[in-house]
């Protein structure tokens, strides 16, 4: 779980920024307890991650508290009460049993923390733990330090830790950027983010073994420009006592020479072990170990500094003479990336023809859309080869495949490396590829403008660089909606290759967009030429979004549902997640919608792709708070961007979010202060291109209720002028009422009922459920006003029916409350306490799912399980999980 604000370390927890965020969660929770509260916490870790160190610092951050740290001692772990007694004696008490009288009473702010929990005995965990649940008077808090494998159970297995603690943590592996800190205040070496990631690939992130690491050499050695990875000679002394003498370092060789480890039949074979019995002995060893698998069982070593220990002690030769084994191989099975990638690895030499074979490898594999898998190829290219300039191109590939990918924390990490002093067209392109999905506009289309105008003064236009940057200009002029610029660059990307090349391909998905937004028209869906499954997608995704555009939101979820699970798909997919969710909510299928809200927004924080993310806060904040859950609302709206500096497909939509949400809580100026914004941006060129952001009619609104009829007036107008050509007709209605309502404010009473009356006409062939129920109540309203209250009533009743079939309760509510301000329909509300989705999460919880595992069940983000947790607690007046089994009893016996 993560703050919600901001934390800045200080500089004594630099050590692990990512773990102090941890620490301060846990010290906050601590030091808001009540009196007569306990909590307990679980905390683990590998062996090394810097669990003693957090026991430390938490030490410090809880200034003014009574803290006893204990170490749990393996041969003492059937010693009963032995671990309670050694607090006792730390605490000041008499013995075991006088603990309570030590930490219960008034005023005590007790902290025991336990290291080594696994090897606590049961007596003493069985009371501690007895402790932090039945507090009366004093405050404590339990935090209990283990392993990530092995954790203390009762005997019996019926409870484990995570499942009674109050908040369980896992400290995590350290990131690039925190070994690159620790490097600067441990050995004041300014390490590149490529010499972090060596690091961290060869010590797992494992924060006292990046420690060795660094201390293994002089600070002057980490200033060095391209500086060697030391391997620390005590994980050489390490290997050998775990080894203890026996004889299977062949097999353990033949693992280290496979990256990730591989099968056992080719481990087998490198390692002269036919019948794996040693593979067997250096499993039972803990040397290796079996990774699941649903084929041939595959092994790996059990901690990844041994890797680079064998490969340190083993000369070249016999390195390469391991790698070609393997090579030949995986020849025999067909499968060329690994071939390639073990006879790159054999190469030692920088002319060596597989080097280029495996960059080239690379590019296949981009163009046919296997993105992560060119990754990867190109970056083994680019650390394999010596000259300067191929390293560099395979190395600023290797990123662009990365961000196709959708793994823009790997591409941004990668990037930090470049010399941005040098420009390029292949750098600049790349940079701007990735401004783009972080939502950095200026900065995107410097960047690719700078690009554009290099590449356009080469003759010819270099085949590989032009088609891209062509692509790369279509979707940031999708994002920033310049239709004619965005179909300028198609047609470059089209003209610029001769082949059916991937950008060729989705410049011309993209440009299905561009066309309409100008012309007003749903284009044909036909297949475009060359187009590969992970092409199609694309043009699955712009058809979908012009068809709910078009008024045809059933063919528009069919297209949006259509995915296909290849790397790097994740960036289509958040898309049309976006549009789904939209196309769900006009149809009116509200449960659906809410769910595919909730996978967009995991997926974006998950891929980093943010810059999508208000196409569905709009979306999640109007069911929100069509529903009548106000706090998700504005929690949806917090998280919108306010940055300035964005790209249309992120302004239109927060503005609308806004404007929305205002608008449900009855807050008229805040709503009009937002659709000013929508005013000014729609004031751009094709903004408002009949269909794609409908603001116009929800504003103009607003603006008759404040009295404004001169702007409004004008704005219908404007609106009207702009549908004279098109067939959108959800458009034309919507824009009816705002029209007739003021024909009804100049006194033409009869022309603006007629004007509603053609509106919902215009919606009856089209399955626009919501769009009908609006316009039914906004009649309502009027005919109310007017004091025809049976025919008002009518109106009421037909759109608390459909907002009832939606689940949209607070218009419901809304709905039946007109009606009873007019003297007819039902005067019943609707039942208070937890809301359905609430009471869910609730059972879930109750029976000992965490909050990730009710997110995966439940399709919604961790963040958002957090939330209604919260709100869950404070109905039921509780003050943790623990308490939630028993008042879910409660409340349903009430209930």
């Amino acid at each position: 779980m993560v703050p919600s604000v901001p934390f800045t370390p200080s500089p004594s927890q630099t050590f692990l920024p990512r773990a102090s965020i941890i620490l301060q969660e846990v010290s906050t929770q601590i030091k808001r307890l009540p009196p007569g509260e306990g909590k307990l916490f679980h905390i683990s870790g590998q062996p090394g991650a810097g669990k003693t160190e957090f026991a430390f610092q938490l030490t410090e951050e809880l200034q003014g508290w009574t803290i006893v740290r204990v170490t749990a001692l393996s041969w003492l772990k059937d010693s009963p009460k032995n671990l309670l007694s050694h607090i006792a004696h730390k605490l000041g008490a008499h013995s075991a049993n006088s603990i309570r009288g030590v930490i219960d009473r008034v005023d005590a702010a007790t902290v025991i923390i336990v290291d080594d929990i696994h090897w606590a005995d049961q007596e003493s965990m069985q009371k501690l733990i007895e402790f932090s649940m039945r507090m009366v008077s004093g405050r404590f808090a339990l935090i209990m330090i283990g392993l990530d494998e092995e954790e203390f159970a009762f005997p019996d297995h019926s409870i484990a830790l995570p499942t009674i603690a109050d908040a369980t943590y896992v400290l995590p592996p350290m990131s690039i950027e925190e070994i690159r800190q620790l490097a600067l205040t441990q050995v004041r070496g300014r390490i590149s983010a490529m010499t972090a990631t060596d690091i961290q690939r060869i010590t797992g992130g494992v924060y006292s073994r990046v420690k060795e690491v660094l201390s293994a050499e002089a600070p002057e050695h980490w200033k060095m420009p391209d500086p060697n990875i030391p391997i620390p000679p005590s994980w050489w002394a390490n290997l050998r006592r775990r080894i203890n003498g026996q004889d299977f370092g062949s097999v353990l060789l033949a693992v280290a020479v496979l990256p990730h480890g591989g099968p056992i039949d080719l481990v087998k074979h490198l390692g002269n072990d036919p019948e794996g019995l040693l593979c067997d002995a250096a499993v039972r060893a803990g040397l290796l170990r079996v990774l699941p698998s649903d084929g041939a069982p595959q092994l790996d070593l059990v901690l990844p500094m041994d890797r680079a220990v064998l490969q340190s002690r083993t000369p070249m030769s016999t390195l390469a003479e391991l790698h070609h084994k393997a090579a030949q191989y995986w020849d025999k099975w067909n499968r060329v990336d690994q071939s390639l990638q073990h006879r790159a690895f054999a190469a030692q030499s920088p002319e060596d023809h597989a080097i280029k074979a495996l960059a080239q490898r690379g590019y296949d594999l981009g163009k046919s859309g296997h993105w992560m898998e060119s990754a990867h190829a190109l970056s083994l290219a680019a650390n394999r080869t010596t000259h300067i300039e191929d390293a560099t191109k395979y190395h600023l590939e290797s990123i662009d495949s990365l961000i196709a990918a959708a793994d823009l924390a790997q591409a941004r990490a990668k990037a930090a490396t470049l010399d941005l002093g040098e420009h390029g067209v292949q750098q600049d392109s790349m940079l701007g590829y990735l401004a783009i999905h972080e939502g950095r506009r200026s900065e995107a289309r410097n960047l690719l403008d700078r690009a554009a105008d290099s590449l356009l003064e080469q003759h010819p236009i270099d085949p590989m660089l032009g088609p891209r940057v062509a692509q790369r200009k279509v979707l940031l002029n999708l994002v920033d909606w310049r239709p004619d610029e965005l179909l300028q660059w198609a047609g470059h990307a089209v003209e610029w290759t001769d082949e059916d090349a991937g950008e060729k391909i989705e410049a011309q998905a993209i440009s299905l967009i561009g066309q309409s937004i100008i012309d007003g028209k749903l284009p044909e869906d036909k297949p475009i030429p060359g187009e590969t499954t992970l092409h199609a997608q694309r043009r699955h995704m712009a058809m979908g979004w012009l068809s709910m555009v078009h008024d045809d939101p059933v063919t528009a979820r069919q297209k949006l549902e259509r995915r296909t699970s290849i790397n790097g798909s994740e960036r289509i997919s958040l898309w049309q997640d976006g549009w789904l969710a939209r196309s769900l909510l006009l149809l009116g299928e509200w449960d659906s919608a809410a769910r595919t809200v909730e996978i967009g927004l995991a997926r974006a924080e998950q891929f980093g792709i943010r810059f999508l993310e208000p196409l569905l806060l709009w979306t999640g904040a109007q069911l929100a708070s069509a529903r009548g859950n106000e706090d998700l609302a504005r929690n949806y709206m917090r998280r919108l961007s306010t940055d300035q500096d964005s790209f249309i497909v992120q302004s239109m939509p927060s503005a609308m979010c806004r404007m929305w949400v205002y608008s449900q809580r009855n807050e008229i100026a805040g709503a009009i202060v937002a659709g000013q914004t929508l005013e000014k941006l729609g004031s751009q060129p094709y903004v408002n291109a009949p269909g794609f952001w409908p603001w116009q009619d929800i504003h103009a609104t607003h603006l008759i209720r404040n009295g404004e009829i001169e702007r409004a007036e004008q704005l219908v107008a404007e609106t009207i002028e702009d549908l004279q050509h098109s067939d959108i007709m959800s458009a034309r209605a919507k824009i009816a009422v705002p029209e007739a309502m003021l024909m009804i404010h100049h006194g033409d009473v009869k022309q603006g009922f007629a004007r509603f009356d053609d509106a919902l006409d215009m919606l009856d062939p089209l399955t626009l459920p919501y769009y009908r129920a609006r316009i039914c109540f906004e009649y309502g309203q009027a005919l109310r006003r007017q004091g025809q209250r049976r025919r008002a009533d009518e109106q009421f009743a037909r759109a608390s029916a459909v907002f009832q079939d939606m689940g949209a309760y607070a218009m419901v509510t809304r709905a039946n409350r007109e009606r009873r301000v007019g003297g007819l329909g039902q005067r019943s509300e609707m039942a208070g306490g937890l809301t359905p989705q609430e009471y869910e999460i609730a059972q879930l919880v109750a029976t000992g799912h965490s909050n990730r595992e009710v997110a995966n069940e439940l399709f919604l983000s961790p963040k958002t399980v957090e939330y209604h947790l919260t709100r869950v607690y404070k109905k039921l007046g509780i003050r943790n999980r623990i308490e939630l089994s028993d008042a879910l009893a409660k409340y349903s016996h009430s209930s």
